[in-house]
């Protein structure tokens, strides 16, 4: 599943593209997506320039010069793909294609859990994003305030990272990978942080977060940047579906558990 560094790894190349750009025209398949456009959205759409895209948690936000929005999110499958005019071919599963003068962006998604839909006014995206919490990447975070957060709820430190009211734009892969970079216990309760593990937590998140975007994000099963480019950060997960950790030349076994539904990977050895 994309996550942040996979969505704004999309961001930045797609902003060098498609900024200033006329959207000639927009369709859209028969198959529908998690949230879709209708056809009063359709013919907003059409004959709109692009003014900025920008990233808001895992979302992409397009804004028009109408000031309002196309919104995307990946979902577990989706990417959005870019494709010169000469050398576009319609595949399966492409669900929505938007046509410029000499390029096209089409959003493709096997699975269909991605949503691709339109918002008229700041108002209103502001509104669907109000309840989201601190952008690891982009927010200036106080850590005391953090600390209180977490000593009010009393979950679990794993469940607290997916908890996209708190922080924006973790993962799955991304929670295994931070929790293990401060050696902290993914099921620890967060009340029983002091406020310096809170710190390093936050500075490991950030740190995961960066070296995966300097990566291109993970590839694993669907993810690929707009040209099609595989992204590397796979090669460098320490404790993400591995077996084994090495650490100081000694080996120490991963454990493999279920919490809330999904995978978490940690070392109990060195993860307390």
């Amino acid at each position: 599943m994309p996550e942040l560094p996979e969505v704004e790894t999309t961001i930045r190349y797609l902003d060098k593209k498609v900024n200033g750009k006329k959207i000639l025209s927009i369709k859209k398949s028969n198959k529908n997506l998690r949230k879709n456009l209708n056809l009063k959205d359709l013919k907003s759409i059409k004959g709109s320039t692009i003014k900025e895209i920008k990233r808001i948690a895992k979302y992409i936000v397009i804004k028009l010069n109408s000031s309002s929005y196309l919104i995307v999110h990946l979902g577990m499958s989706g990417r959005l793909k870019f494709y010169k005019r000469d050398s576009f071919q319609k595949e399966k599963h492409d669900h929505i294609i938007l046509e410029f003068q000499k390029f096209y962006i089409v959003f493709n998604d096997p699975r269909r859990f991605g949503m691709f839909f339109f918002l008229e006014n700041l108002n209103d995206v502001n509104n669907f994003f109000k309840n989201y919490g601190f952008d690891l990447l982009t927010s200036s975070i106080d850590n005391n305030l953090i600390y209180k957060i977490f000593q009010k709820k009393a979950v679990s430190l794993k469940q607290v990272l997916l908890d996209q009211r708190v922080f924006v734009g973790i993962g799955n892969i991304y929670a295994n990978e931070a929790l293990f970079h401060c050696r902290l216990n993914p099921q620890r309760l967060t009340n029983t942080l002091s406020k310096s593990q809170v710190g390093k937590l936050i500075d490991s998140c950030r740190h995961v977060m960066v070296l995966s975007l300097k990566n291109g994000g993970s590839s694993i099963n669907d993810y690929k940047s707009p040209d099609g480019t595989l992204g590397s950060f796979q090669n460098m997960f320490e404790v993400y579906q591995r077996e084994e950790v090495v650490w100081k030349k000694q080996s120490f076994p991963v454990k493999k558990i279920i919490q809330n539904g999904r995978s978490t990977f940690f070392s109990p050895a060195l993860q307390k």
